[in-house]
């Protein structure tokens, strides 16, 4: 019997990870490991601070707020270079499964650019930051998920 090969994916708004797991009792392998910087430009979509507007003569100056935060920018950038990665990586390497950890709000970025492959592939997501766990630790918070 084919052993079920599993890529998880680790990720946080600086960093990822992806693992491979072989099969139940099998262990967790490092694959890859990137930093934000690793895996390309993140865009400024933000060239220079939002614009204001002054009323005339003795009005009131108000300032313009940007519709979403730079942080929440380079989060979403960063989730869409982390997928373009990860299924670059899942069909390369023949994976069946897709496993999922990240914080919630990125694991939310994550599930808005997760291409039709891998949400077919997905066997769980969960919302924990596990990025800065030693490999040795991995197991005890994914055996759940992947036991089969």
């Amino acid at each position: 019997m084919k052993p079920i090969r599993t890529l998880i994916l680790l990720a946080s708004e600086k960093k990822m990870r992806l693992c491979e797991n072989t099969g139940v009792g099998k262990g967790i392998a490092e694959v890859a490991e990137y930093a934000v910087d690793d895996l390309g430009e993140i865009s400024a979509r933000y060239a220079d601070a939002p614009g204001s507007q002054r009323g005339g003569p003795g009005m009131a100056h108000h300032g313009f707020e940007r519709p979403t935060s730079e942080r929440r920018q380079q989060r979403e950038d960063f989730a869409e270079l982390v997928m373009e990665e990860t299924a670059r990586i899942f069909a390369a390497q023949g994976y069946d499964r897709l496993v999922v950890a990240a914080a919630p709000k990125m694991l939310g970025a994550l599930r808005d650019d997760m291409p039709d492959a891998l949400k077919s592939a997905l066997r769980a997501d969960l919302d924990k930051d596990l990025t800065k766990l030693p490999l040795a630790d991995l197991p005890a918070h994914l055996d759940e998920v992947l036991a089969v």
